[in-house]
């Protein structure tokens, strides 16, 4: 799926999200999918995830939830807001959700173009 970002970029960003998911969550799934004229990779894991009170939080540095803390899991708290801060400055976002499938965390920038819109001549 054509996206135009920059790679160094986009890979730190999934890279840390992947860390995250096999560290809280043991196991990790990718989905890539286009939805909208939006390239979408959603990390599924199997852990608990975050608290939805929490969301707004958990993307602010320096920020690192209670059980993510009492995890002993190494961390500063800087990765959610620099996978963030990457997103928007490709136009896109990073979001949770919970799911039957496991904790979604969602990463979506804007596709090079979208094959479902019909070229108007």
């Amino acid at each position: 799926m054509p996206v135009d970002v920059d790679p160094v970029g986009i890979r730190r960003l999934l890279d840390n999200l992947l860390e995250n998911a096999i560290k809280y969550g043991e196991r990790a799934r990718v989905r890539v999918s286009l939805n909208e004229g939006e390239a979408v990779a959603e990390i599924v894991d199997t852990g608990p995830g975050i608290p939805e009170e929490e969301y707004d939080r958990a993307f602010e540095p320096f920020y690192r939830t209670d059980s993510a803390r009492k995890s002993g899991q190494k961390g500063s708290g800087l990765g959610l807001a620099v996978c963030r801060s990457i997103a928007r400055a490709h136009g896109g976002d990073v979001s949770f959700a919970h799911s039957g499938d496991g904790f979604v965390v969602p990463v979506a920038v804007p596709a090079a173009y979208d094959p479902s819109l019909k070229a108007v001549a």
